[in-house]
């Protein structure tokens, strides 16, 4: 019983399907995009973000770099 809790807490959290791809690259944009380059000095977005699962989050990423979104939501 405590084997199989286990496997099922780490599945859900590996797979962490709580975490809403378009609701993340809004975020990714809103935090990151002017510090790394990907939103130019008028505003206008050069490069879109591409939201890809990972185990235990979300990678997100440009071409001017990229970033993992932890299951609880921590971008780092």
């Amino acid at each position: 019983m405590i084997v199989t809790s286990t496997l099922l807490i780490l599945t859900l959290l590996a797979w962490a399907p709580w975490l809403d791809d378009q609701a993340i690259h809004d975020r990714v944009i809103l935090e990151k995009a002017r510090i790394d380059g990907t939103i130019g000095q008028n505003g206008n977005l050069i490069w879109d973000y591409s939201v890809m699962w990972v185990p235990f989050g979300r990678w997100v990423a440009s071409c001017e770099g990229g970033y993992f979104v932890t299951f609880y939501g921590e971008i780092l």
